[in-house]
């Protein structure tokens, strides 16, 4: 076997073999985001032309997806996490427990309430939260939890919401990473009192930025929308051209997250291609992962048997510990990358150790973030944080967008990089 990559050898795959590209767009994308230009409404707020916003229309169109009667979008996922907690009153003096194994935003919306995120360990396997870990983490309180379904599997749905509704708090589904994800035929995102969605450009569903928030109450339903558009919701009249459509409510003090119009515009398009895309990569992680397991020491990430459709954001390749001897994560990760001229990276490191998670370096946190509120926030051990991330390499999404060759250059990329692992 030749020389590694990374030390001027071969590689598995050349410079000149190219990946699929993301996000993906045609002349029919770009009809819909040059609509929303020459319409000249850039956003909610602005006087309409008495047609329906592409906004309320994309909203409309998320929750016939989800299967739900209401979703709002926002101008960010952090912006959905946001108001769904504050939707849920959740304010100073409230715990929230979330996972460690997350993007920093599950974290830093808790803090921007004023609420204690209440850090906890993940499964080694999967990286989500488990409903042990959340009972552990209980407190008179405790007002919610925050599950984070990872990479591309679901959290135990039906452990946790056993937990919950045995305390009595509400779930918040963070499904930044599950668009389309199925939990016994339900979608993820519909099985806590709110689900929280990104948008962000490297999301399976995308516009750039942006977000949304679902749910089945319409009460919340009605504090989300005044919460995100400055204590505005929609009319219950139809709108007139000039009209607006967003009328001053004031149940509820809000701020503004709105989505612009040209972020919906690009998202209508992108949403009825998304089953599409989630088949293509089925079909083609399933070549990958027969050739994972011919390989021995390596497999996907753990799906549990509920989930009817999973939704691949970081497709995550686990592997035993010692198949690259004792070589860091990183470092196999950087082999691989340069074997394929594609990025693979160890999952982020979890919140105890990330930079990302520093609330003494604002004031406004100081309330909640004392000495004693630091150590019950992060006052635990987080062993399946650790070997979860030292055990598993992710890719984006769009390498699986390609096809079968694709899949096995991945294979034998990893075939090599542990049969050399010694010279690295």
């Amino acid at each position: 076997m030749s020389k590694l990559a990374l030390h001027g050898g071969d590689p598995v795959r050349s410079r000149q073999s190219a990946w699929p590209a993301w996000p993906q767009y045609d002349e029919d994308t770009e009809r819909e985001l040059i609509a929303a230009l020459r319409s000249r409404r850039w956003g909610l707020s602005w006087p309409s032309d008495g047609t329906q916003a592409r906004e309320r229309r994309l909203a409309a169109a998320f929750a016939q997806y989800n299967g739900v009667p209401y979703c709002v979008s926002v101008d960010h996922g952090s912006s959905a996490l946001l108001v769904a907690l504050e939707a849920l009153d959740i304010g100073p003096g409230d715990e929230v427990i979330v996972p460690v194994m997350t993007w920093v935003a599950p974290v830093s919306t808790v803090l921007r309430v004023g609420a204690l995120p209440v850090v906890v360990d993940v499964d080694p396997e999967t990286g989500c939260i488990t409903p042990e870990a959340i009972k552990a983490a209980l407190s008179e309180k405790t007002k919610a939890v925050v599950v984070v379904h990872l990479a591309a599997t679901v959290a135990d749905l039906d452990g946790i919401t056993r937990v919950v509704e045995e305390a009595g708090i509400s779930l918040i589904e963070d499904c930044a990473q599950a668009h389309g994800a199925k939990w016994r035929g339900r979608s993820v995102g519909t099985f806590g009192a709110l689900g929280a969605f990104s948008f962000q450009n490297g999301k399976v569903l995308t516009g750039g930025e942006g977000g949304a928030v679902i749910t089945s109450d319409e009460r919340l339903y009605h504090r989300v929308q005044q919460l995100r558009a400055d204590s505005r919701r929609y009319p219950d009249a139809e709108v007139v051209a000039g009209g607006h459509e967003l009328e001053e409510v004031g149940e509820v003090m809000g701020g503004n997250y709105c989505m612009s119009e040209l972020s919906a515009g690009v998202l209508l398009d992108q949403l009825p291609r998304l089953d599409g895309q989630h088949e293509h990569r089925e079909k083609v992680a399933a070549v990958l992962e027969t050739g994972l397991a011919a390989l021995g020491d390596f497999g996907p990430i753990p799906v549990p048997e509920q989930v009817d459709r999973r939704s691949i954001y970081e497709y995550g390749v686990r592997f035993r510990p010692g198949t690259f001897g004792d070589v860091p994560a990183q470092r196999v990760a950087d082999a691989v990358s340069a074997e394929l001229h594609m990025a693979w990276w160890p999952p982020d490191l979890p919140l105890h150790r990330s930079v990302m998670l520093h609330p003494h370096t604002k004031r406004r946190f100081a309330p909640v973030w004392t000495e004693e509120g630091r150590r019950r926030a992060l006052g635990r051990t987080y062993e399946g944080a650790e070997r979860y991330r030292d055990t598993t390499l992710v890719f984006h999404h769009q390498a699986l967008l390609g096809g079968v060759e694709e899949a096995q250059d991945m294979v034998r990329a990893l075939e090599k990089v542990r049969a050399l692992s010694r010279h690295l």
